[in-house]
């Protein structure tokens, strides 16, 4: 059964009074938590696949033996028996597609459209350990595994925003906390983004950290230009059949100007009606590179022609935990988008869809139901095929 994290806190009232505004502890959100995993094993996983990992060292180790030194993956035996037993941290990012039952400690959030939701990390850290006082740019709820972890945060607004010069990593360099707690395990912190905060380990200690995915406008737009750069209309040049003769060689005219702007902005406008479906590409692609082992690269289109639904046979299903789903709603269609691809479909297939992207797994029985609209089952033998759903 999957607990109610925010407590006696509804849904729409933390949405309303915290998301995004203040901080909230909730005292064993997760009652009766069990770790997964222990710290050596953590250390396997990190020296047996690609997961994303780092250590941070406060105090240095020798020979450079400078303040918070950072190491990051690939790691070796030797990288973990010689790191201090006090003051570090070490750090595994998309824990969720190397230990997919973890998925069970993102699902409580999922009040959170899946889209924003970033990824599962873990820190374990020795007694002291720590990653210093600092920001995110983003929303994070702190789940407090074995152990204890003190957090200091500042509410106030005017802080001082300068930070330690000459660190690999950046650390506030003043950081005066007008709020502390300690955390046990099963008890959790959220955070809204830009507020300073740091926690210390009290003893060794697992974090498990939920985070959210708060895309850049510059990310964006990068992004959105190289989709359409290689269109007709962007390998237009400049013309000035009509040009008039000026006086200063030097000058850009006000004429001039106005052609250029107009270049760019009617190229752009040609695009505007596909934003919406380069977002749903966007925000479903694949973060980082999943274990090879439980991926077949989705790198064709979807296409709702290709297979039918004597692809799907007798069983049950269960869905990668690093697929991405979504789906966007359109006056008489349905836009759907898996790992960064998109196909369109009937909007009759709204309900169908939508029990595709809220679950994980499909039994035998739910399938026999949906298999029914060939649509659907096409697309799920799509989504066989490619690699994303497996029995």
């Amino acid at each position: 059964m999957i607990p109610h994290v925010l407590g006696n806190i509804s849904k729409e009232d933390f949405l309303a009074n915290y998301w995004q505004q203040k901080p909230l502890v909730i005292r064993n959100a997760f009652p009766d938590f069990e770790m997964p995993f222990t710290a050596e094993e953590l250390a396997g996983l990190a020296l047996d696949t690609d997961a994303p990992s780092r250590m941070i060292i406060e105090h240095g180790l020798p020979p450079a033996n400078k303040p918070w030194q950072v190491k990051l993956s690939p790691f070796t035996d030797e990288d973990f028996t010689t790191l201090p037993n006090t003051h570090c941290t070490f750090l595994v990012n998309d824990l969720e597609h190397y230990i997919p039952e973890l998925g069970n400690l993102i699902e409580p959030f999922r009040f959170i459209p899946d889209w924003r939701i970033d990824d599962l990390m873990v820190s374990y850290a020795e007694d002291q350990g720590s990653v210093g006082p600092h920001n995110d740019e983003y929303d994070v709820f702190l789940i407090q595994g074995k152990g204890k972890r003190r957090w200091k945060i500042i509410t106030r607004d005017d802080y001082e925003p300068a930070l330690v010069p000459n660190l690999p990593i950046a650390l506030l360099n003043e950081f005066e906390a007008d709020e502390e707690w300690l955390l046990d395990t099963g008890d959790m912190l959220y955070l809204p983004p830009n507020m300073p905060h740091y926690g210390i380990a009290e003893g060794a200690c697992f974090t498990f950290s939920v985070g959210f995915r708060a895309p850049q406008t510059v990310e964006l737009v990068q992004s959105w230009l190289e989709s359409f750069s290689k269109e007709p209309e962007f390998k237009q040049r400049f013309t000035d059949a009509d040009r008039k003769l000026q006086e200063n060689s030097g000058e850009i005219s006000q004429a001039d100007l106005a052609s250029m702007t107009q270049l760019i902005q009617s190229a752009i406008d040609k695009q505007l009606p596909n934003l919406s479906t380069f977002l749903g590409k966007h925000l479903t692609e694949t973060r980082g590179e999943p274990p090879e082992t439980n991926r077949a690269e989705i790198n064709t289109p979807l296409s709702s022609q290709t297979f039918n639904q004597s692809m799907i046979e007798e069983g049950d299903y269960e869905r990668e935990s690093w697929l991405r789903m979504a789906y966007i709603e359109a006056k008489q269609s349905l836009h759907f988008f898996a790992d960064g691809h998109h196909i369109e479909l009937p909007s009759n297939l709204k309900p169908d869809i939508q029990e595709l992207c809220e679950n994980y797994y499909f039994s035998h029985e739910s399938l026999k139901t949906l298999k029914k609209n060939t649509d659907f089952a096409t697309l799920f033998g799509t989504l066989i095929h490619e690699g994303g759903i497996h029995r």
